[in-house]
């Protein structure tokens, strides 16, 4: 009994150092592994960002001034408006470097302009100008001050209605024959004209007409003959009977002398 627990006591140490060896194995063969991991995760490429291309800009619009650069403010739709010709157009306050005209404003000069009477020519509304323009999308635009109104849409004013004429007065001057004696009209110097519708090949003037344009030339004080009363051009004639007439779309009036 005693010399087998001798025999035990002298094998104990070798157990000791066969467990210790055994036990830094395991711990090299771990740290190895950890060296490998770590070596590995230091190789992996860096994901490679990607940037998207530029926008490209919008090509110029060549009905209206261009936005600067850095021009902040936006166009916008101020809302609908009907014309004389029962159409309808949206109101765009464009932005520009004068800035972007009111939504209130804007509807109401582009309500006035295209319930008025234009046969396509500038008009004046409200102190802005409005007028058409050779754009199928914006046909019309309004302009002041550096702000500027667009029309998209068909809204818009109509033609005005061509003079009328009324039956010329019952006459006892003598006229040339064809020609209508209208009356008088007293001119600037307080002196009497006659005023005579003449006879052409395009028609006579009513008289209601030939008086009004008459009788605006005559009390024109200016340094010139030459004069444009209601799209009537007139001018002095070298006739001593009837030295100052009137001409449009071939109608004449003359003014006889004092």
């Amino acid at each position: 009994m005693r010399l087998a627990h001798l025999a035990l006591l002298a094998a104990t140490p070798a157990l000791v150092v066969g467990l210790t060896a055994c036990s830094h194995s395991k711990d090299s063969a771990k740290n190895t592994t950890s060296t490998s991991v770590a070596a590995t995760s230091t190789t992996t490429a860096p994901a490679t960002a990607t940037t998207s291309p530029n926008p490209k800009p919008l090509p110029p619009n060549p009905t209206r001034p261009p936005v600067p650069t850095t021009q902040t403010a936006s166009d916008v739709n101020c809302g609908p408006v009907t014309g004389a010709n029962g159409q309808n157009a949206d109101v765009i306050a464009y932005a520009n470097a004068a800035g972007v005209p009111g939504c209130t404003e804007g509807i109401t000069v582009a309500t006035h302009y295209v319930q008025g009477t234009s046969s396509g020519e500038a008009v004046q509304v409200d102190g802005w100008t409005c007028e058409a323009q050779p754009d199928t999308a914006v046909p019309h635009i309004c302009f002041k001050d550096g702000f500027l109104l667009g029309l998209r849409g068909g809204a818009a004013p109509v033609p005005p209605a061509p003079p009328t004429t009324t039956p010329p007065p019952t006459t006892t001057s003598v006229a040339p024959a064809g020609n209508v004696n209208c009356g008088t009209v007293t001119d600037a110097g307080g002196g009497t004209r006659t005023v005579i519708a003449v006879a052409t090949a395009a028609g006579t003037v009513g008289c209601t007409e030939a008086i009004n344009v008459a009788s605006q030339y005559a009390q024109a004080i200016s340094t010139s003959d030459v004069a444009t009363i209601n799209g009537w051009s007139c001018n002095a004639q070298p006739d001593p009977a009837y030295p100052s007439m009137c001409a449009k779309d071939g109608l004449q009036i003359e003014l006889g002398a004092q």
